[in-house]
């Protein structure tokens, strides 16, 4: 893994965020709108924008450009606070993202009595990665679709010794982890199991602690944990939602000074581990459900950038905060994991003898009263409520992949996106405002713009698909119309130039200025394209390695799509409320699955014509 370049050698001259220029923005929005208002909702909708960009909008832009000035990343801190910080709904299920680690397909299959073993390998792997880490040893990422340029490793940084912290009004981040030209920071993994929590170094004297000695931690602590009737599960608190949470933790640290240092211990921690007791998912989509979502609410601490599941037959799952870092950096460092596991050595057993004299894990015994008793049990009932309602898929598709696409002279990426527009126009009959991510890490501190994947050009193309009186010729020249005209809204996006963040932008300015919320936010044309997060799909490219994960649809009536495209097949995670009666995550990804396969015929088609 090492590399002649440092890690972050690029940081401080890789280009500030611009701020796009105001009327291109507006013209994008307003193009944006079209597939969901009616002619004079359109009409009503221009009249709002041409005045906001005649207006107040021309005032906000002008102190966005100044306040840009003296930023490096303009919306670094407003994307922090406004998108994560400031929500005050619980994070488990609507905001964490979660699901299976790709080992359970090749290494590490579902085993009975594996998870001690494995469990210790997979800390002394984490133990290797956090050690690059520290050292600056992960090759800077390169955008090969731009030039090959440098891209901002800072989401790395934010992988370990990170946490959340709930507040009354808005949360913070905690940030803990140093290179080692910072200095030096916590080297300890914390576990939890059957509601008690104990804390294991993983790193001594500057090297990862072997597997067969971890191992013997791991065997003290489950002796001690399942000796005892179920400890109180201080974890479940951190479902709850953020205020009631607040007002707990400050409850808890009030009862006893032991708490407050317990939290430290927690938070500072690289990241946390549960050792399940209950669960033995065996496919990829029990556990991306018992992973999002699941009923072991006692052992997991969702504040933590990554909480990982060791369940008891042996696979592994996680459940993430998004606030840190996007999904893009923890599936690296997953892959990164998955190398070091496929090339371990596998040769010690349980009986090897302790290579070093190490500490017995450290206990976290939190003194609990009454009303936080009662505040867990609140916490862990309406969370398994909310865990219950979501229904997730998560599906191969094996008709073809990366290379077959890339036949039909289309990036793989744009080719999926017409899929889902299409499945969903086929379920519905009407077309869906769509957040696809696009990343904006070429930027300094870049995290991600929306692609407002759902345009006129698309919904154009899915209405001739469903009428037989139009012809093929007619519908591939809608179809290339339409994947054009996706390819460029995002080299716009990762450029820096979507409206979406802009706008943003410019709301959060009125607000902070004492501006009354200008009518192009109030206009119902702004939530039925997707403002506010008020997007119908919600849609994401993991990659094209075999990680992939899951997450919450925005709105109730919503899709949340996750998808990886590997050379030779596809896979899918998709999610959807149980109780709302429009939608189901089965039903979608059956249509999604004949789509492919009609689109492959389609594209063939389009192929022959070229």
């Amino acid at each position: 893994m090492a590399s002649t370049e440092r890690m972050y050698q690029y940081q401080d001259s890789l280009p500030s965020l611009p701020v796009p220029p105001l009327q291109k923005s507006l013209d994008k929005y307003l193009e944006s709108v079209k597939p969901f208002v009616t002619d004079e909702e359109y009409k009503h909708t221009e009249k709002v924008v041409t005045e906001f960009g005649n207006g107040v909008g021309r005032q906000l832009h002008a102190k966005l450009e100044e306040h840009a000035k003296h930023q490096k990343n303009w919306l670094e801190a407003w994307w922090e606070e406004v998108a994560y910080m400031m929500s005050r709904e619980p994070i488990a299920v609507n905001i964490n993202f979660g699901g299976p680690y790709p080992f359970h397909e090749d290494i590490w299959p579902s085993k009975p009595g594996s998870q001690l073993y494995r469990m210790s390998m997979l800390m002394w792997s984490y133990a290797k990665l956090w050690l690059m880490l520290r050292r600056e040893e992960i090759p800077v990422d390169k955008a090969r679709a731009l030039g090959n340029k440098p891209m901002c490793m800072k989401q790395y940084h934010d992988l370990f010794n990170i946490c959340r912290v709930p507040g009354t009004t808005s949360d913070k981040i905690v940030r803990h982890h140093k290179t080692e030209s910072e200095g030096s920071c916590p080297c300890n993994i914390v576990i939890s199991r059957n509601g008690y929590m104990f804390s294991v170094d993983i790193v001594q004297n500057g090297e990862p602690v072997t597997p067969s000695e971890l191992f013997k931690q791991l065997t003290a602590i489950k002796n001690v944990c399942d000796s005892r009737p179920r400890g109180p599960g201080v974890g479940a608190l951190t479902a709850w939602d953020r205020t009631s949470w607040a007002e707990a933790r400050q409850h808890l640290i009030e009862l006893d000074p032991t708490n407050k240092k317990n939290l430290d211990v927690i938070e500072t921690s690289i990241i946390a581990m549960v050792m399940d007791m209950e669960q033995s998912p065996t496919t990829g989509e029990e556990i991306a459900e018992m992973s999002l979502g699941g009923t072991d609410v006692y052992n997991r601490w969702f504040d933590k950038s990554s909480c990982i599941i060791v369940y008891s037959n042996g696979v592994i799952g996680c459940n993430c905060d998004h606030a840190p870092a996007d999904a893009i950096a923890a599936i690296y460092g997953v892959n990164i994991l998955h190398n070091l596991l496929r090339k371990a050595d596998y040769s010690w057993t349980e009986n090897c003898l302790p290579e070093q004299d190490l500490p017995e894990p450290e206990e976290l015994k939190f003194t609990v009263d009454e009303r936080i008793q009662k505040n867990i049990d609140v916490s862990a009932e309406q969370y398994l409520n909310l865990a219950s309602n979501v229904e997730v898929v998560y599906q191969p598709f094996h008709g073809y992949g990366k290379k077959v696409i890339k036949s039909f002279q289309i990036h793989p990426d744009t080719f999926i996106q017409q899929v889902i527009q299409l499945t969903y126009y086929k379920l519905h009959r009407k077309p869906a405002p769509t957040y696809e991510t696009a990343t904006t890490r070429q930027f300094y501190h870049g995290r991600t713009e929306t692609v407002r994947s759902c345009t006129m050009e698309s919904l154009e193309w899915c209405k001739s698909v469903l009428d037989k009186k139009v012809p093929l010729s007619k519908k591939l020249a809608l179809f290339k119309k339409s994947a054009e005209k996706h390819g460029k809204l995002m080299f716009e996006a990762v450029s820096g130039h979507g409206c979406d963040r802009h706008l943003l932008g410019l709301q959060i300015l009125a607000k902070a200025s004492g501006i009354a919320t200008p009518e192009i936010f109030l206009d119902q044309a702004w939530t039925k394209s997707g403002g506010n997060g008020s997007f119908v799909l919600s849609t994401s490219l993991a990659g094209y390695s075999q990680t992939i994960g899951a997450c919450a649809p925005m709105v109730h009536n919503g899709y949340a799509l996750t998808y990886i495209i590997l050379d030779e097949r596809l896979g899918f995670t998709v999610t959807a409320w149980k109780d709302n009666s429009e939608t189901n995550a089965h039903k979608f990804f059956r249509t999604l699955t004949d789509t492919l396969n009609e689109l492959r015929a389609l594209t063939s088609a389009v192929t022959n014509e070229i």
